[in-house]
C-alpha cells in the first residue's frame, strides 16, 4: 500500500500557489473578482488548443469560486414570462401600443399579459422573442 506525502504536497502546493496565487485565492470583493477573471482569461488564452491541459482542475476550481461569489454578489431572481416582458419594455424604453404595432399582438393581449390575465401562447412568445431578439422560451 502506497502512503500519501504529505510533506511533499504541501512543498508542491507552496510552490505552485506562489507561483499562481490567483488559481488559489479567495474571492470576496468585487476587485477579487476583476482580478481573478483576468487570470482566468489569460490563463485560457496562454493554454488554447491544448486539451485537455493538466492544470484545467485547477481553472475549473477557480470558475467555480467565481461562480459562487457572483451569484452571492449578483443574485438573479426567478422571472416569469410577464416578469420578463416588463423588464423588455422597461429596457427599451417601449409602450405596450409600440409593441403591439410592432408584433402585431393586439396592446390589450400585451395588457393582459403583463397583468397575468392571460397566459402566453407559443405565438405570443415566437413574436416577442422575434422582436426582443431572445428565446421565445423566456416568455413561456
Amino acid at each position: 500500500m502506497t502512503m500519501t506525502n504529505f510533506p511533499e504536497i504541501t512543498r508542491s502546493f507552496q510552490e505552485l500557489s506562489g507561483l499562481a496565487p490567483e488559481f488559489f485565492m479567495d474571492i470576496r470583493t468585487d476587485e477579487d473578482l476583476a482580478r481573478a477573471t483576468a487570470f482566468l482569461y489569460t490563463f485560457d488564452f496562454e493554454v488554447k488548443g491544448e486539451e485537455p491541459h493538466p492544470l484545467d482542475p485547477l481553472a475549473e476550481l477557480l470558475t467555480q469560486r467565481i461562480t459562487a461569489y457572483e451569484a452571492r454578489r449578483f443574485p438573479v431572481p426567478d422571472a416569469d414570462g410577464p416578469d420578463m416582458l416588463a423588464f423588455l419594455l422597461q429596457q427599451r424604453p417601449l409602450t405596450q401600443q409600440a409593441l403591439a404595432a410592432a408584433t402585431g399582438i393586439p396592446q390589450s393581449t400585451i395588457s393582459d399579459l403583463l397583468r397575468r390575465r392571460r397566459a402566453f401562447t407559443a405565438d405570443h412568445a415566437r413574436k416577442l422573442g422575434a422582436f426582443f431578439q431572445v428565446s421565445p422560451g423566456m416568455f413561456l
